[in-house]
Parts: C-alpha cells; structure tokens; sequence
C-alpha cells in the first residue's frame, strides 16, 4: 500500500512492503536518508515504553541479595499503555513512585513451605493502575525460594526512554538499501505494536524539530534586534 504526505517541508511516499505481528517494513520513497535515519533513532531512543523503575523490599530471604533480586525484576517487559499515562517528568506529582496518571503498581507475595517454589512473573498482582500494563509474559523465572524462604516487593512501573535505559527502548529499527530500495524496518520488542512505534517516532520527531525551530527563530530575531 502506497501512502503519499507531506511534512517537514518535504513530500514523501511510503510503502509497507511486509508486515508480521511484531514487525514492519517500509520502502521510503524520496524521504531523504538523513530523515529516515532520525526516525529510526527516534523509535530506539525516544518511543517511550513501561518498566519496573522502584522495587520497595518488604522481605527477602531467598538466596538472591536485594540488589539482583530488584534488578531482575526491573528487567521484565511490560505491555505500555501510552494513551493514559505519562512521563515521570511530564507529571506534576512530584512522588519518586509516581501517582495514577504516571504509574502502575504490582505487588509480590510468595512463600515456600515443604517444596522449592519457583516464582514466575505470572505471580506479579496489579493492585492499581490500567489492565493494558502486564508482563509481556508470566513465564519470565524470577527466583527459586527453598522451603522456609519468603519474598515479598512493591512494584511501580513507569514510563520511560530507551536513551535511559535498554528496559525501555521499544524494540530495534534498521535502514538500509536494498535493489535500489530505501528500506527501513522496525521490529517491536512486544511493549507496542511496531505501528505504534512508528507513529509515536515520527510524532516525536516533529515535535522537536518545531521546538528547535521555533528556538533558532528566537535567537536569530533576537540578534537582529542586538544588532
């Protein structure tokens, strides 16, 4: 399917030349490489997604220290829910574990008696936020408690940037040439379909270069009126 647009000053046209459930692949046509390449930076460094930022330890007594124990668990992916929840920064909450507009809390509470228990990521509970935000799967091993062992953690999960973190970059997106065809292919990690990525890329693509030229019109005006 062949799409024809204008933005930044620049006509283009697109055609998605392969599509899967977690996959896209785009045949730019006449959109300069250096606005390809920004958008494909874009979708690893500045789509925002959902990860695990504060883990408060209630009790752990497994094998595992605090430190790995969090860490692990702030690896886990999480399905992202863009259209009702915010950046940390862009909240005025001013709460380092957030509130209901840029936050989402999980508990986790388990125990081994007579067996080894093996904790999964299916054993997170969500006790506020939106049902959209889930571990992209519950098969995710957290620990393995010996009888007598115990765990139990307050999750938050938030939103945040790739450029931050690896846990939050979306997924991967690659540019190249390919028969004479300019090719860009954006492939999602599973937090947001890769159409969500690319639309929200170029969203925040625009969006900067407005403020950086609404910037740059500010500085020149103001140095004509200095000279």
């Amino acid at each position: 399917m062949l799409r024809r647009g204008f933005m930044l000053g620049v006509h283009y046209q697109i055609r998605i030349a392969g599509e899967g459930d977690n996959w896209l692949r785009l045949e730019l046509v006449d959109v300069p490489l250096s606005m390809g390449n920004a958008i494909r930076r874009f979708i690893i460094n500045e789509v925002p997604t959902m990860a695990v930022e504060e883990v408060l330890v209630i009790e752990n007594t497994s094998h595992l220290t605090n430190e790995v124990l969090t860490h692990r668990i702030s690896l886990i992916p999480f399905t992202t829910d863009l259209d009702n929840y915010v950046l940390p920064e862009k909240c005025d909450c001013g709460s380092k574990l957030g509130c209901e507009r840029c936050s989402v809390r999980f508990s986790l509470r388990a125990s081994a008696t007579k067996e080894v228990l093996t904790v999964y990521s299916a054993d997170l509970v969500r006790e506020s936020g939106s049902e959209r935000v889930a571990p992209m799967s519950g098969d995710f091993q957290i620990v393995k408690l010996a009888p007598g062992q115990s765990v139990e953690l307050e999750l938050y999960v938030r939103l945040g940037k790739g450029k931050k973190h690896a846990k939050w970059q979306s997924g991967i997106a690659t540019l190249y040439e390919e028969d004479g065809k300019r090719i860009l292919y954006v492939e999602s990690f599973g937090h947001l379909p890769p159409r969500r990525m690319l639309l929200e890329a170029v969203k925040l693509f625009e969006e900067s270069v407005t403020e950086l030229g609404g910037s740059l019109e500010k500085v020149v005006k103001d140095e004509r009126g200095a000279g």
